[in-house]
C-alpha cells in the first residue's frame, strides 16, 4: 500500500510590519482634520437631493460613516446608512438586505439612488449597482 504524498505546508501569512501598524494610528488625526474642515463643506457644490445609500467597510458599521453621511446631508442629499450593524463580510442575506434597502429608497422617492461604499462597502456598492 503506497502512502499518498502530503502537500507541503502553506507558508504562514506575516502580520503587517511595525510601520504599517503605526500608520493605523493616523485614523483619529484624519477624523479630527475632517471635523476641522467642516466650515469648508459649504463650498462644495449642492446636490440635487436624490437618495444616497452609504455602505461601511469591513468590521465597521454606520457609525464609521457618520462624517461622510453628514457631509452628504449638508449638500442636500437624502442619506441613509446601510442599517445592518457591523459589516462582517459576505454572509448569507447581507447583499439581499442591501438590495431591499436600495429598492425601498428608490420606491420612496422615485429617483435614482447613489451608492457610496467605503472599502468592502465599495465592493457591495458595485454589486448593488
Amino acid at each position: 500500500m503506497n502512502a499518498a504524498p502530503h502537500d507541503p505546508p502553506l507558508p504562514r501569512e506575516r502580520a503587517p510590519g511595525p510601520l504599517l501598524q503605526w500608520l493605523e494610528l493616523r485614523a483619529p488625526l484624519e477624523a479630527a482634520a475632517t471635523l476641522a474642515l467642516m466650515p469648508l463643506w459649504a463650498w462644495a457644490p449642492k446636490g440635487d437631493g436624490h437618495p444616497v445609500l452609504v455602505l461601511p467597510g469591513l468590521a465597521a458599521g454606520d457609525g464609521s460613516t457618520t462624517l461622510m453621511r453628514r457631509f452628504l446631508q449638508s449638500r442636500g442629499h437624502a442619506v441613509s446608512g446601510w442599517g445592518q450593524g457591523t459589516n462582517l463580510g459576505l454572509r448569507p442575506g447581507v447583499l439581499d438586505r442591501a438590495q431591499q434597502t436600495l429598492r425601498r429608497l428608490f420606491e420612496a422617492q422615485q429617483r435614482k439612488v447613489s451608492l457610496v461604499g467605503w472599502s468592502l462597502g465599495g465592493v457591495f456598492a458595485l454589486y448593488g449597482a
